[in-house]
């Protein structure tokens, strides 16, 4: 039977190619989109799994508390680390894990700045599983000036040389020996680096601090595996308060391998990428039933073509259970073959979707027993689905009505193809809308007003030496036209990261905690940035109480904090913040120095020079090139030692939304791809109406029927299940995106537009989809079909 089965089943795809062909191209498509979105929603949820004592993992983290309001971070004291191991009993291990800042590596006449360096203490390898090719995990870190290299940084400077044992010089102060090599790290892992040293190095480097305020760096924990968390917690907090007497942070510790989708920064709760994962999930999950819904219509459609068969089986002896065992195996069967041409498609479009998604995923199906198994669990899944209608209506028809020829497409199943095209359309619809609605709030934010020109503005890190050739390289600047602008600054405009809660002025409720951000710049910030300015003045060097001195000096601030100082001119008042005490001189207007998803938080600037890191070079909008050739020749005359490193201030800002743009673009992609299995569907449904409709048509020609009467007529029946698919996806799409804006706060307004846009856009698909079988069918020869009668 199995093998009459299989005969039955060729021939009747054979007999049928293309209705064949649209369910097989339907599956096939459907199948590959599930595929890939499976496998990066695997690898999202693999984050650094990889690690022998994963499970035991933990990140210490903060709540800070500010006038009622809890503020989460996810960085600590620089001293807490060995304290914890020391301390308490459940700590096995402990590392601090702290970005060095670029530093200049040198080896022979080959340098390059490197900003990949990270300096963590020598347990890191212990808790960590990063297999050394070269190099003793235990001992590779003891040393103070023992550095640890990626094997990409080991051939770029040694070549195919053996590098342990050998010297790079760092800063051009410090010999480090390489005591290790480590292999490539897993594309889903939070921790990448390029480069590891002695956590002792931060000392050297002038980054260290004792205090137990001061939150910079983060703090990994390996626990016992008995360990309660909570308790944990509370010893933590306790460690903190001992050491820190006026503190009121509470500390708490996060699983490892949870941060990457649901870390949060800040005062709220944000969801994290988990939520990416999760719409990607329903994503796959609509594709497939999109494509399954196809091949349950069309083979339900068709059910007519095969009643008289089904019939002398009964007659024979056949059981309805082996009649649906039948069927779920064709369906099956059918599915099986998409797969081929599904994974056919994933090898296709995994390259264009690892350029959009920045992955670098790789199909190898019969090394991988887990995709293996992934993949014949989708197929079973998608051929059982389909094929359950069918099979069950099938199996369900009369066989004294089937051979007496008086069976006819009952009202039931129409009124369930009916049901799942309005499903396949809800889903599309939704999707359109969500996308929409995606891609105006990132084009929102991207071009929203940041209160500063940031166009044209070259950002250079000082690294090593060059914050001492600053002066020098800024006179030297100025002199030329093509320069309209030099300053310096803590931080990237773009992102201003350091906040302080350490603020007074006058009149303040000493009750009032207010965390405030901060950052120290130079003379000419305000006029580079091209920053408004609400009132008062910006820093002057005709003010020398401007420039800090003696912990004494001037500040600038927005106008969020005049805002919370709860005054109405704030020029004047006595402030004092970030150790330095003064008076307020201006309030700027209030700009995005954070990704516009944020509020504006309160900000405090003040003239510093021993804090600055970024130099910041306004250039004309001209002839960009030359500007940058006359910047280069300047630093090579003053600093030939360090290479010339810069980047452009917009790309900084057009780099924080990037996750969204992806998000986008891939929403773009399988949304068009759901739409373009839905139309497939419709299209082989409108066929086979016009199909069972023929004579009908034939009649109403011969009595006069214009084509376009005859085509508005099969139209219309298509085009008003699209409407009632509208009809129940607009409302459901609006509620849930609104809900989605809700964690930005700077939002667009999803407006009427996007519904009127999505109604039309839908409508216009089906009749185009519709209108090539309707037209066809218009057109066909009543003699061709009247003849028989």
């Amino acid at each position: 039977m199995f093998k009459n089965y299989l005969k039955i089943a060729f021939r009747n795809i054979i007999r049928q190619k293309g209705f064949s062909f649209i369910n097989i191209t339907g599956l096939a498509i459907g199948m590959a989109c599930t595929i890939i979105i499976l496998i990066w929603v695997q690898d999202e949820l693999t984050f650094d799994r990889f690690h022998e004592n994963a499970d035991n993992l933990y990140r210490v983290e903060e709540d800070q508390y500010y006038s009622g309001e809890v503020y989460h971070v996810n960085v600590t004291p620089y001293p807490c680390g060995p304290v914890f191991r020391e301390e308490i009993p459940e700590v096995v291990n402990a590392t601090r894990f702290q970005w060095t800042g670029g530093l200049l590596f040198r080896r022979g006449e080959t340098s390059f700045f490197e900003s990949g360096t990270v300096a963590v203490d020598s347990t890191f390898f212990q808790m960590f599983t990063f297999p050394l090719i070269e190099g003793d995990k235990r001992s590779a870190l003891d040393e103070p000036f023992s550095i640890v290299l990626s094997k990409e940084m080991a051939e770029k400077y040694f070549g195919e040389e053996n590098p342990i044992g050998e010297a790079l010089n760092v800063n051009n102060q410090y010999e480090f020996i390489v005591t290790g090599v480590f292999d490539d790290i897993p594309q889903n892992s939070i921790l990448q680096f390029d480069m590891l040293v002695n956590f002792d190095f931060m000392h050297d480097l002038g980054r260290y601090s004792d205090s137990w305020g001061n939150n910079s760096i983060r703090t990994f924990v390996q626990l016992r595996e008995d360990s309660n968390i909570k308790e944990v917690n509370e010893k933590l907090t306790g460690l903190l308060r001992k050491n820190h007497l006026e503190s009121t942070t509470d500390y708490m510790v996060a699983p490892f391998t949870r941060i990457h989708l649901h870390q949060y920064w800040g005062f709220g709760h944000s969801k994290g990428l988990i939520q990416f994962v999760y719409i990607f999930s329903i994503i796959a999950l609509f594709v497939l039933i999109i494509a399954c819904i196809n091949f349950m219509n069309l083979s339900t459609a068709r059910s007519i073509g095969r009643a008289k068969e089904i019939g002398i089986r009964k007659v024979t002896g056949a059981h309805r259970r082996k009649i649906i065992a039948q069927f779920y195996g064709e369906s099956i069967f059918l599915s099986f073959i998409a797969l081929v041409f599904a994974i056919i498609l994933v090898m296709v479009m995994i390259q264009p979707f690892n350029d959009i998604s920045s992955k670098r995923f790789s199909i190898n199906i019969f090394s991988n027993w887990q995709i293996l198994l992934g993949l014949i669990g989708v197929t079973l899944f998608t051929g059982i689905i389909a094929g359950s209608y069918p099979a069950i209506f099938l199996s369900a028809f009369k066989h004294v009505k089937v051979l007496r020829g008086s069976l006819k497409s009952g009202k039931g199943s129409s009124i369930f193809r009916i049901i799942l095209v309005v499903v396949q359309f809800t889903i599309s619809i939704f999707l359109i809308i969500g996308t929409a609605v995606i891609y105006k709030q990132t084009k929102y934010l991207k071009n929203k007003d940041i209160g500063f020109d940031k166009e044209h503005v070259v950002c250079i890190p000082m690294r090593g030496d060059i914050r001492q050739s600053y002066d020098v390289l800024k006179s030297e600047l100025i002199k030329d036209s093509r320069i309209l602008g030099v300053t310096a600054s803590a931080h990237r405009p773009s992102y201003i990261g350091s906040n302080s809660g350490g603020v007074d002025w006058e009149g303040k409720d000493p009750d009032q905690r207010v965390l405030i951000s901060m950052n120290p710049v130079d003379y000419d910030f305000v006029e580079t940035m091209k920053i408004d300015m609400k009132s008062g003045r910006s820093f002057s060097r005709e003010f020398s109480s401007d420039f800090v001195n003696d912990s004494a000096g001037t500040f600038l601030i927005n106008e969020e904090l005049e805002k919370i100082m709860g005054v109405e001119f704030a020029v004047g008042m006595d402030f004092s913040f970030g150790g330095t005490r003064g008076q307020i001189v201006g309030v700027m207007e209030n700009f995005h120095f954070q990704p516009a998803r944020q509020e504006i938080e309160p900000l405090a600037i003040w003239i510093d020079t021993g804090w600055q890191n970024y130099f910041l070079i306004r250039i004309q909008a001209g002839d960009i090139p030359l500007s940058l050739d006359r910047i280069e020749d300047i630093w090579d005359e003053v600093i030939p030692d360090y290479p010339f490193d810069y980047f452009f201030l917009d790309e900084d800002f057009d780099s924080m939304y990037r996750t969204e743009e992806r998000i986008g673009l891939l929403l773009n992609i399988f949304t068009v791809i759901a739409i373009f299995i839905a139309c497939l569907g419709l299209f082989g449904l409108a066929s086979f109406t016009a199909e069972q409709r023929t004579k009908e048509i034939c009649i109403r020609k011969v009595l006069g029927a214009s084509v376009s009467g005859i085509t508005v007529l099969l139209s219309k029946e298509f085009a008003k299940w699209v409407v009632l698919g509208y009809i129940i996806a607009a409302p459901l799409a609006g509620y849930i995106m609104t809900k989605w804006l809700q964690d930005y706060a700077y939002k667009t307004k999803i407006g009427w537009l996007i519904f009127i846009g999505t109604a039309i856009i839908s409508v216009v698909i089906a009749l185009l989809t519709v209108s090539y079988q309707s037209i066809r069918a218009a057109y066909r020869n009543p003699v061709d079909s009247l003849r028989y009668e």
